[in-house]
């Protein structure tokens, strides 16, 4: 730890808070200032020892297998150019982790440290649970070492980003005006530590609250300042108290659960565990999908039908954004079904056409790739169109989160999997080989098995769901056939993986 820094912080917001106070009675030297003078001279340590372990070890896997400079035009940009973008992919990737650090009670353990601070200002910033803290910089820092921005571009945004966490905890009455909607502010980082019950959960950004006022979870009332921090729980108050404190509280809990709570646990926690696979196998497709683009775009004068295959890569692009979104963001689980088999069906299902890039193409006529696709670019769409009307009940799973009966869900029960029909056939017309169509066969069948894993899962749920069952096809609008509307028996609950 550089002392200096400290001194030189210290030597701006002490007077800064006593100028500027937003809380005038405050003390300087505030209860627990001990202990955080603890975390700011000791808990960088640990935290850039877990964070070089972890991080290392991704980043040297990655730098492996793409290189150094996978991007080379992102590397080739001006330094302030490359300082924005860090910063805003940065805080991207921060919100993420945030909201995650909020919605998963594993997590919460750990972020709850944080949010133990009792009385704000600028010392207060660094009391942060390693784990935490190592947890929120690999989702903030690695996209931004992934997409290959220069070392001096993540130095200058991360200390824009130390300087602006200062502020953010410091008691002070700094208002940013109308820019406040877009930059974060004291005031907008103070209510999210409010311990007041509506400004729960608010407020996820470390330095752009646009993203904020964007997606719905902005709090900055009029007129109203914070009347108390913390937490409603207890936590103790020395650091090695707070560091054991997560690990406590975790395993008093497992130990303590019953046979019903640990099958709960089991489920939230595979359910964390499937969202955050989802999360980094649909970010690297869309990641490819961004590298296409940009060939593309690159190379329009050499390739056929260039505007066709642009719209296709935009529709894909724009679908596995939907799929991250709506992952990242979905409601927690009320059932799912139990067994092994549904859950290796419905992976076989998500991901069994990525086979086709291990399979060689044939070559086709110009025709048929039209056809194709415009089948790939229809099917997408409506793909597209049934994802946002599902919403944050989506799961490759078979779970049930909220029950949905009207729009497209008023003519099938399942209409997502019969858009996905079309654009799977697009794709394997596309590729041409028997083997692509065998593929494709089997990609079929196991869609129509998780449907109807899916059936057993949503008539356990939902009480009304079997009046819905009866009014609309599971498929195809307008046609039942029995068999294929047939569920699986129900698995016992003693079997479950």
């Amino acid at each position: 730890m550089d002392y200096t820094a400290v001194f030189i912080l210290a030597c701006i917001f002490i007077p800064l808070e006593r100028l500027l106070p937003l809380h005038a009675d405050q003390p300087m030297l505030r209860r627990d200032w001990k202990n955080d003078l603890f975390y700011l001279l000791f808990n960088g340590f640990v935290v850039r020892a877990g964070f070089a372990a972890v991080a290392g070890a991704i980043m040297w896997g990655y730098g492996a297998a793409l290189g150094p400079t996978p991007f080379p035009a992102i590397a080739a940009l001006p330094l302030w150019v490359q300082v924005i973008c860090v910063v805003v992919v940065a805080d991207i990737g921060y919100y993420t982790a945030h909201r995650i650090c909020h919605t998963v009670p594993f997590l919460w353990q750990f972020h709850s440290v944080h949010h133990s601070v009792e009385e704000m200002d600028w010392l207060a910033t660094h009391r942060v649970h390693p784990v935490d803290q190592v947890f929120s910089t690999l989702l903030s820092m690695l996209p931004v070492f992934f997409l290959g921005f220069s070392v001096q571009a993540l130095i200058i945004a991360q200390l824009l980003f130390h300087a602006h966490s200062l502020l953010l905890h410091s008691n002070t009455r700094i208002n940013f005006g109308p820019l406040k909607w877009v930059f974060a502010s004291p005031e907008y980082h103070h209510w999210h530590h409010a311990n007041e019950r509506d400004a729960y959960d608010r407020n996820f950004a470390g330095q752009l609250s646009i993203i904020d006022t964007i997606a719905g979870t902005m709090f900055l009332p009029v007129g109203r300042k914070p009347v108390a921090y913390g937490l409603t729980d207890p936590m103790p108050r020395l650091y090695h108290q707070q560091f054991l404190h997560p690990f406590r509280k975790i395993a008093h809990s497992i130990g303590q659960a019953s046979k019903s709570r640990r099958t709960a646990m089991f489920k939230s926690q595979e359910d964390l565990l499937g969202k955050l696979a989802m999360l980094g196998i649909f970010g690297y497709l869309a990641s490819q999908q961004v590298t296409a683009i940009r060939l593309l775009v690159t190379h329009a004068d050499e390739i056929p039908l260039w505007g066709l295959a642009l719209t296709a890569q935009l529709v894909g692009a724009l679908f596995v954004t939907f799929i991250l979104l709506f992952t990242l963001v979905r409601l927690p689980p009320k059932d799912s079904a139990q067994g092994m088999m549904p859950r290796v069906i419905a992976v076989l299902g998500t991901f069994i056409m990525m086979a086709l890039v291990l399979l060689p193409p044939r070559a086709i006529s110009a025709e048929m790739r039209v056809i194709s696709t415009v089948m790939i670019i229809v099917g997408s769409a409506m793909s597209i169109a049934c994802l946002i009307q599902l919403g944050r009940s989506f799961s490759i799973m078979a779970t049930s989160r909220a029950l949905k009966t009207r729009g497209v869900y008023g003519i099938v029960r399942h209409p997502l999997y019969g858009a996905e029909v079309l654009m799977v056939l697009g794709v394997v017309l596309s590729h041409g080989s028997a083997l692509a169509f065998i593929v494709g066969a089997l990609w079929l069948i196991l869609q129509v098995r998780r449907a109807q894993y899916e059936e057993v899962v949503l008539l356990h749920s939902f009480s009304e769901y079997e009046a819905y069952a009866a009014r609309v096809p599971m498929l195809i609008p307008g046609l039942r056939i029995p068999a294929l509307e047939a569920t699986p028996a129900a698995v016992p609950e003693n079997t479950q993986a």
